[in-house]
């Protein structure tokens, strides 16, 4: 299926504003997150999870745009839910926080976005490949995240001020 046939303007529209919300707050972060606080690369790719699952959604989306595929749309999902999604619940909603939140909502409704195109394309097949994709790219991902964050966790709470 084509979705230009399918998304009305109105909808494709909407797709494209909440991607380049999503662009703007990720390019925010990284530049924080580089200039601001001098992290590295990989640091910043392990403390700021959200900015390269947000660039890789953005990646998806333009393949999307581009190669009308729906493919490519469930391909970021699963970092850009655990990172985003869960992000509104682990982080407070008070001080630099908010912007970090805001950044999450973004991303969620990305998500919101592009499952709403996956539903109303009925390709499900396309879905649970890009799914899979998803989960056999960004589980070690995740993992390694997790436990380069909890191996660095004193200097990820002299870097953010937490407590």
């Amino acid at each position: 299926m084509i979705f230009v046939m399918i998304l009305s303007k109105t909808e494709k529209t909407i797709g494209i504003v909440l991607a380049s919300l999503l662009l703007l707050l990720t390019l925010s972060g990284t530049w924080y997150f580089l200039s601001e606080l001098n992290v590295t690369l990989l640091q910043w790719a392990m403390f700021n999870a959200c900015s390269p699952s947000g660039l890789m959604y953005l990646l998806c989306f333009l393949l999307f745009l581009r190669q009308k595929k729906v493919i490519w749309l469930p391909v970021a999902l699963l970092p850009m839910y655990y990172f985003g999604t869960m992000g509104m619940f682990t982080f407070t909603w008070s001080g630099a926080n908010i912007f970090a939140q805001l950044s999450h909502i973004t991303m969620t409704l990305n998500i919101l976005w592009a499952l709403y195109v996956l539903f109303k394309t009925e390709d499900y097949k396309s879905f649970a490949k890009g799914l899979l994709w998803s989960i056999l790219f960004f589980v070690p991902y995740i993992v390694y995240v997790m436990y380069y964050c909890r191996t660095h966790a004193e200097e990820l709470n002299r870097l953010l001020q937490m407590n």
